[in-house]
């Protein structure tokens, strides 16, 4: 499945929209336009042919090597039966209580590391369901699901920690950005209101995936930076239908997540899509995504605008509620963020720049870190405490100014990677152990040392480009070569021709790479294989991430021969395979 394109979506509106898929991606209630037969002649008569029944299905796999659907008709499919099903799906408990924990949790250097790997794992579980979504329209649900309640365990002890990286946010990486920070503030909200176990897994999950919809809309409407047509508006609200749809195709995922996908743009008022539902009829997991959703898309700069403050932000949803969002969601998240929670850029009295850390035993007003401009950086000064007074009003009785996210040229990532020695100066001189850092590539001190001659390695990528490039250097070292391109077909080779080493792309068009290693590691002939992943993203490289995952090692696109060969030469070195040197 691709992206629909503008022109695809204006064919769309004059009822000509068509998917070809394989027969195996079909659903029982697809609505099937045409065939393309491996004997040249229809099971059975396919135009206007919707598949009712798991036997009708099984006639079209045998017999069709193609079949074109009509997508609209297909996410209409839905039955009276089903939309009420839906409705009721992510029923949550009252959000009651004080929604103070945020006051209570304190940002250390030691918890900020340990929150970094949290982040830094549900941040490659967020950009792998992008990848995955927009290549396969599926996603790892076991992934998925781990990642959430690693998180979740994480939240009581590091919730200051991991609100504070929500402000990391970067135009170019809003699709994956998004979901996640809006994941971390629903388990912070979830945590504060006290609801644990399976609400709050579905609940966080179906954060995390809420908008993997809009992976189905045409980039170019997306980064218009003028108004849009109604036309464009039309073809942006389909992102709702499309993330129901496809996220519904996932076994093991619960109902309530497809249902917040399809649900989280109507409007209390009647006034939403896709159907105009009014508060009542919408899920309340629904509801109260909408209103995170909303607060991170207005804090994050974007193509079409720039960002609010969190104070602005916050006066727009209570400005909304009522009308546009539920009242007691507004309120709830409100209490829960305070007036300036972790991580806020502010301007104090005086002119001088901070940022918020956490609160002070339990006050309204945070503590507080100084930031100078040093060159095109900022570094780190002197806490402060707002709740002291002098500096939290100035003789013009303006006080304190909050900042949006990335004012001034501020970069949170930055800003993230210097506040543990700032916090723990004593730790300065170990940054790259004890703070969240990506770790740098090593000058080489002495020869490449290679596995022997006939060393068997087989390759698993669904990019022929990547396996013809990796066949064709491995190949010139005397290595032995198997080729896979997908999951299921590299399970199957490991397991028959039981080679010396894999490597293993996490993205794949069945089962992703995690999946794969999972499986590789519960197999008695395969559990102690060596395995190096390769991957975009560089958060993969961190050691805790490869431990906790099974992998012995990663390299990261794009990639040559010198970080191929620098891989194994480690493997050799650590004596998971055999060595020889290099001539």
């Amino acid at each position: 499945m691709s992206i629909i394109s503008w022109d695809e979506f204006r064919r769309q509106q004059q009822g000509e929209y068509e998917l070809t898929i394989t027969p195996d991606e079909l659903r029982i209630g697809d609505f099937i336009v045409r065939v393309d037969t491996l004997d040249g002649v229809p099971p059975i008569t396919p135009r206007g042919q919707r598949v009712e029944s798991f036997d009708q299905k099984q006639l079209f796999q045998r017999h069709c090597k193609r079949v074109v659907i009509d997508l609209q008709r297909c996410l209409n499919r839905r039955t009276s039966g089903t939309e009420a099903s839906l409705s009721s799906a992510g029923a949550l408990p009252r959000l009651t209580g004080k929604l103070d924990a945020l006051r209570n949790s304190e940002i250390t250097a030691t918890r900020l590391v340990e929150a970094w790997q949290v982040y830094r794992r549900l941040s490659l579980v967020a950009q792998a369901q992008i990848l995955s979504f927009h290549r396969h329209g599926h996603i790892d649900v076991a992934d998925a699901k781990d990642a959430v309640e690693e998180l979740l365990e994480a939240v009581p002890d590091h919730l200051a920690c991991l609100i504070w990286f929500t402000h990391i946010k970067e135009p170019s990486r809003y699709a994956f950005q998004h979901g996640l920070n809006t994941a971390l503030l629903t388990a912070g909200l979830a945590h504060a209101a006290g609801w644990t176990g399976k609400v709050a897994e579905t609940l966080v999950l179906a954060a995390l995936t809420h908008d993997l919809g809009m992976m189905r809309i045409s980039l170019q409407t997306l980064r218009k930076k003028d108004a849009l047509s109604a036309a464009e508006r039309d073809h942006i609200r389909l992102h709702t239908r499309m993330g129901h749809e496809l996220l519904a195709q996932n076994d093991g995922l619960p109902d309530a997540v497809a249902s917040v996908a399809l649900y989280h743009h109507e409007q209390a008022d009647g006034r939403g899509y896709p159907e105009g539902l009014t508060r009542e009829g919408i899920p309340a997991m629904a509801r109260l995504v909408s209103v995170i959703s909303a607060y991170q898309a207005m804090t994050t700069p974007r193509f079409h605008h720039g960002a609010m403050s969190h104070q602005q932000a916050l006066g727009e949803l209570w400005k909304l509620r009522g009308k546009q969002f539920d009242e007691e969601a507004v309120d709830a998240f409100s209490k829960f963020l305070g007036w300036a929670p972790p991580g806020t850029l502010m301007r104090l009295a005086d002119g001088r720049r901070a940022v918020a850390l956490h609160a002070v035993d339990g006050q309204r007003r945070p503590l507080v870190r100084l930031l100078h401009h040093r060159g095109e950086e900022f570094v780190f000064g002197v806490e402060i405490d707002l709740n002291d007074g002098p500096v939290s009003a100035g003789a013009d009785g303006q006080g304190v100014v909050l900042l949006a996210d990335g004012s001034g040229g501020v970069k949170h990532r930055e800003l993230t990677r210097k506040l543990p020695p700032a916090l723990a100066p004593h730790t300065a001189g170990t940054a790259d152990e004890s703070s969240p850092t990506q770790p740098r590539r090593e000058r080489r001190q002495r020869p490449r040392v290679d596995a022997p001659r006939g060393t068997r390695i087989l390759v698993v990528d669904d990019s022929r480009t990547i396996r013809e490039s990796l066949r064709h250097m491995l190949e010139q070292s005397g290595y032995r070569i198997h080729l896979a391109e997908s999951g299921e077909q590299g399970l199957e080779l490991a397991e028959r021709e039981r080679p010396d080493l894999i490597i293993l792309d996490i993205i794949l068009p069945d089962i992703s790479g995690f999946r794969a290693l999972r499986r590789l590691r519960k197999h008695p002939g395969t559990r102690d294989l060596p395995v190096i992943m390769i991957s975009g993203n560089s958060g993969a490289v961190e050691k805790f991430f490869l431990q906790r995952v099974g992998a012995d090692d990663f390299i990261q696109k794009p990639f040559g021969r010198f970080e191929a060969f620098s891989a194994i030469e480690r493997l050799i070195r650590a004596g998971a395979l055999g060595r020889r040197l290099a001539g």
